[in-house]
C-alpha cells in the first residue's frame, strides 16, 4: 500500500522480491516505506490473497547462516576481539551487594603492578585500567576496598523465598473472572496444592561482557555484542554528555546473549563510557566470568502456588 501511494500505482501493480517493492523502474526498500506504511489502516486479512505454496523462497526451504564461513574461518569479530593502536584494557571491582558502594580504597599495590596506568572511582566500583588484561586483572586483585555493602547487606535467598511465598497468598489484579471460584473449591472432593519455584539464573553467556569506548569531545564510538542497539546509543550519551545522534554503535558478533546483553541500563555499556570518560582514553572494560555470574542481571526468580479442585 505504502509503496503503491508513493509510485502511484495500484497496489497490485507492486511486485515485492528481496526486501524491495518494485513497480516498472520505480524501487523502494521496506526502510525506506516503513515510516509511510506505519501510518497506514491495517486491511482486514480476510481481503488478503496469500502468496502461493508454489511461490515460496523461504519457508519449507534449507537455508544456510550467512554468518557460518566467517566464524568457522576465524574472521568473525566478536566484542572480546576488538584490538587497535592505544586501546586499554579495565577491569572494574564492583560492590559484593548490589546497591553497594565505595567507602574507601587503597590502591597503592595496584598501581605497583606493571602495566597498570591508572585507578579511577566510578559510579559502580573501582576500575583499574592498564595496557592489557591481565595486568588489570592483577590490579583490579591487589585492590584493598572497604566497602558500605547498603540496605540489601542482609538479603538471602531464603529470605526472597519467605517473601514469595507471603505474596503467592495475596490477591492479584484480576484480567477476567468466569464461575465460583471460591465456593468450587470449598466443595470439591479433592484438593491439590503444588508450589512451583525457579530460582535466579545468571544467563552466563559463553563470550564474557565487554565493551570499548573510544570518546572524544563531540563524538563516542562503542564495539560491543548488544540485544539493543538504540538503547546503549541513547544511555551512552547521556553519560558522555553528547547527543544520542554523535554516538556510533559497531555491533560485533556476541558469544550469547539470552536477554544479559539488553538490560534496559545498559549497565556494561554505561560503564565502559564512564571509565573512558575518566581516563581520557579508548578502553575495552571487561568483565570476567565470575564478575557476571556473581554480580550480573539474572533471569527472574519465579514462585507460584497452584490450589487444584477436582470433582
Amino acid at each position: 500500500q505504502a509503496a503503491a501511494k508513493r509510485f502511484g500505482v495500484a497496489p497490485s501493480a507492486v511486485q515485492i522480491a528481496n526486501g524491495e517493492a518494485s513497480a516498472g523502474e520505480q524501487r523502494a526498500r521496506f526502510g525506506e516505506l516503513a515510516a509511510d506504511a506505519a501510518t497506514l489502516k491495517v486491511p482486514d486479512p480476510k481481503s488478503l490473497t496469500l502468496k502461493s505454496r508454489a511461490d515460496w523462497k523461504l519457508i519449507g526451504q534449507p537455508t544456510r547462516r550467512i554468518d557460518t564461513p566467517e566464524k568457522i574461518s576465524g574472521r568473525a569479530q566478536f566484542g572480546m576481539d576488538v584490538q587497535f593502536e592505544g586501546l586499554l584494557t579495565a577491569l572494574v571491582a564492583r560492590a559484593p551487594v548490589f546497591g553497594g558502594t565505595v567507602k574507601s580504597v587503597d590502591d597503592a599495590a595496584a598501581r605497583a603492578i606493571p602495566g597498570v596506568r591508572h585507578v579511577v572511582q566510578i559510579p559502580s566500583g573501582v576500575a583499574v585500567v592498564a595496557d592489557h588484561y591481565w595486568a588489570a586483572k592483577r590490579g583490579r586483585d591487589a585492590l584493598a576496598i572497604d566497602w558500605d555493602t547498603g540496605s540489601h547487606a542482609a538479603l538471602d535467598s531464603d529470605a526472597l523465598l519467605q517473601q514469595f511465598r507471603e505474596l503467592a497468598t495475596q490477591d492479584g489484579p484480576i484480567a477476567a473472572e468466569a464461575g465460583a471460584l471460591d465456593a468450587a473449591l470449598a466443595s470439591a472432593a479433592t484438593t491439590v496444592e503444588a508450589e512451583y519455584l525457579v530460582p535466579y539464573l545468571a544467563h552466563a553467556p559463553m563470550e564474557p561482557l565487554n565493551c570499548t569506548v573510544r570518546l572524544d569531545a563531540d563524538s563516542c564510538e562503542l564495539w560491543t555484542g548488544t540485544q539493543f542497539q538504540q538503547n546503549e546509543q541513547r544511555l551512552a550519551a547521556e553519560v558522555a554528555g553528547l547527543k544520542p545522534e554523535q554516538v556510533k554503535v559497531h555491533t560485533t558478533f556476541l558469544g550469547g546473549g539470552f536477554g544479559r546483553r539488553a538490560t534496559l541500563n545498559a549497565d556494561w555499556v554505561t560503564e565502559a563510557v564512564h571509565v573512558a570518560k575518566a581516563v581520557s582514553a579508548p578502553v575495552k572494560t571487561v568483565w570476567t566470568r565470575e564478575d557476571d555470574v556473581r554480580g550480573g542481571y539474572y533471569r527472574p526468580a519465579y514462585l507460584q502456588h497452584c490450589r487444584v479442585g477436582l470433582d
